[in-house]
């Protein structure tokens, strides 16, 4: 599916252990076989005052190792395998085929899965998947068929040089706008092409070198390979130069460029783009909308500089690269080496079948997703959670009328706006119908890019429809959350909605810590740097007066700053203008969610101490629960770069130490690590 501008929960870049097991998993989370709060992991030694995070984890942090087929684990990561277990579990019943109709997503998802499973096949097809569009991309002699090549290559989810997808317009939500975005870079952010420091050389000659392995995999003589490699590189680093820093792309207003699919054309003639998106189809597209309008003015020249033997290697590594993981043995480890073990300190190989349980999870999502829920979501999990949602809501409502630096022409509106929010739990209405995909139990790489075919096809064909109002960006069975602006919606899967996130059958306390600090993080997205220039009908449009916009950028830049002073491996930095939408969510979202637990107490009676921790206390414990977490050096400094996400243990000790609230039920004081005097302190939502 190709994604709009989401603002996520997290960044998770690796998940679970083997679990081979077919027989049904244990879904019922009782409070005996998944306690509520475990505490067997606290660190009673640690002073909360100093560092909450190694509070609540401590003991888990000393024992624990990061398996060596992963770069990061903790609770999103241990959800992640239990999940997967589920959907393996529906993978194997769908595969029987005495169930399900030939044509029925559960068979397509089950014919795909035996397809990334025929390891004997995929090895013996070796590079051929990849012969007819190599051949096709060596026979490119003028524009005309660059234009046509890159067609093909993009339906099928490659992206070289930009990118596209339909979604909301920004400024107008009753319709859909195409965008087009900057893309085609083999480094995980433009950032990394202009380290000049040993460790960023290092990473570019392993880039290097990956290039050259992947062109002698189709055949090219290594020093020619190597030659290539380089011209290869040389083109991606100018598309670089010219594209967009990460901080940059969070504006939404630097990224809203509309114009004629004509005026288009005058800003970037490389390509028929009329054409091009009708081939793509996107049949009805008259706007565009350019996301990076001085990358894409760029790229005829850029192109033009380029010898088109060098565009017609660039294409084919982005194509092999990008189906690397669908193809023989020497791709994938090609592709593992560079992009697991060197970027994010991975040591081995996920197992195959976990890799294929979740290809297929990408690919179908919904066709898994409808079975997932089945098996771990029942209807009073979804009810119980809407409660909080709407309980948490009714809190923000309380807080903004609270607010002394926001004036009442301005709280109208945030009313107005989260009046309006919209909410999408636990699974969609309907699903994806994937009747019309082409999927054959024994042409893996072919069923991918079928499937990307129908995603493609499916998102850019809506322009000129009404508005879906029922549609999901990603999978009922991720373990993730997002806030999309233009909808001004929320939207929580299923799959994150498990233990140590969720447990329906827990005390409050402890739901309103994990989930429901979660819940007010998504919220809080609305209401961020970002998602506050978004208005009740989720439009582009400035709702504030400029006083309070002011004083909101005045109590943001406080945060800002704490954030940049924050470290980790003690000498690397956070960036805390990159992670500044996700840390005011994650303030907003402990603060919303704690009040909305003390209405609920307020309504129902405040419950004893359970384990001799007060109702406060778990609700923070649970809260440093659902972080916990440790990553490889590597991917912790890969993270810093391309995450808007602070660190784990920044995400929990850096919105803690600016509350009130927290320091009451610790018992923090002047003189502990955490405590900021009341003038320090962030004070947003």
């Amino acid at each position: 599916m190709k994604k709009p501008f989401l603002i996520f929960l997290g960044a998770l870049t690796a998940v679970s252990i083997l679990a081979t097991s077919c027989s049904k998993p244990e879904t019922d989370n009782t409070e005996e076989s998944e306690p509520a709060l475990d505490l067997s992991f606290l660190d009673t030694k640690a002073n909360p005052g100093d560092n909450f995070f190694r509070y609540t984890n401590g003991v888990w942090l000393d024992s624990t190792e990061i398996p060596s087929d992963r770069s990061g684990w903790g609770s999103f990561y241990e959800l992640l395998e239990s999940n997967e277990e589920v959907l393996e579990f529906v993978l194997k019943q769908a595969s029987k085929g005495e169930i399900y109709d030939a044509n029925s997503n559960e068979m397509k998802a089950a014919n795909y899965f035996a397809s990334g499973m025929d390891s004997l096949g995929i090895e013996k097809q070796g590079a051929k998947p990849l012969e007819e569009m190599l051949t096709q991309i060596e026979a490119i002699k003028d524009a005309e068929g660059l234009q046509d090549m890159l067609v093909k290559l993009h339906r099928r989810g490659i992206n070289p040089f930009f990118g596209e997808y339909v979604s909301i317009d920004d400024k107008q939500s009753d319709q859909y706008l195409l965008s087009v975005v900057q893309s085609g870079l083999g480094l995980p952010d433009r950032d990394y092409y202009f380290k000049e420091d040993a460790s960023g050389k290092d990473i570019i000659e392993a880039y290097k070198q990956y290039l050259t392995k992947l062109l002698s995999l189709v055949g090219e003589d290594s020093a020619v390979a190597r030659e290539k490699a380089e011209a290869v590189y040389g083109l991606e680093y100018a598309l670089a130069e010219k594209s967009m820093t990460r901080l940059e792309r969070r504006d939404p207003d630097l990224t809203y460029n509309k114009m004629s699919m004509a005026e288009f054309q005058e800003v970037c003639d490389w390509i028929d783009w009329a054409s091009f998106y009708e081939d793509m189809q996107a049949k009805n597209a008259t706007e565009i909308n350019v996301n990076q309008l001085e990358y894409m003015k760029s790229l005829p020249e850029i192109v033009a500089a380029a010898d088109m033997q060098t565009i017609k290697d660039y294409l084919k590594v982005r194509m092999i690269s990008s189906s690397a993981s669908h193809l023989s043995h020497d791709f994938v480890k090609a592709s593992f080496e560079f992009y697991n073990k060197k970027l994010s300190g991975q040591d081995e190989m996920r197992p195959r079948l976990k890799r294929i349980v979740n290809a297929t999870n990408d690919d179908l999502g919904d066709a898994l997703s409808k079975l997932y829920v089945n098996e771990v979501f029942p209807p009073e999990a979804k009810d119980k959670c809407m409660e909080m949602v709407n309980n948490i809501k009714a809190a923000l409502h309380v807080r903004i009328d609270s607010l002394d630096w926001m004036g009442p022409e301005t709280k109208e509106e945030a009313h107005k706006k989260l009046t309006a929010l919209k909410v999408k739990i636990g699974y969609p209405d309907s699903w994806d119908d994937y009747s019309s995909i082409d999927i054959a139990p024994d042409s893996y790489l072919e069923n991918h890019w079928n499937a990307a075919m129908w995603s493609n096809d499916d998102n850019l064909g809506r322009i000129g429809k009404p508005i879906d109002q029922d549609e999901w960006l990603m999978p009922a069975s991720i373990v993730n959350a997002y806030y999309y602006p233009p909808a001004n919606e929320i939207v929580f899967p299923a799959g994150i909605l498990q233990p140590p996130f969720y447990n329906y059958k827990a005390d409050d306390a402890v739901n309103y810590g994990g989930i429901g600090s979660v819940i007010g993080h998504e919220i809080t997205h609305g209401f961020d740097d970002s998602g506050r220039k978004y208005n009740a009908d989720g439009e582009l449009k400035d709702w504030w007066t400029p006083e309070d916009a002011a004083r909101f950028e005045a109590r943001a830049k406080v945060l800002e700053e704490q954030f940049n002073n924050l470290t980790v491996q003690d000498t690397l930095n956070v960036n805390g203008k990159l992670t500044l939408g996700e840390n005011i969510a994650d303030l907003g979202g402990v603060n919303i969610a704690f009040d909305a637990l003390m209405m609920q107490y307020e309504k129902n009676g405040r419950p004893e101490s359970i384990d001799g921790l007060t109702p406060e206390q778990r609700f923070f414990l649970s809260y440093g629960t659902i972080w916990r977490s440790k990553y490889k050096p590597q991917l912790e400094q890969q993270l810093l770069i391309r995450d808007t996400h602070a660190p784990a243990i920044h995400r929990v000790n850096g919105p803690l130490s600016n509350l009130e609230i927290f320091y009451d039920a610790f018992e923090i004081k002047e003189g502990d690590v955490l405590y900021k005097d009341v003038e320090e302190r962030a004070q947003i939502w």
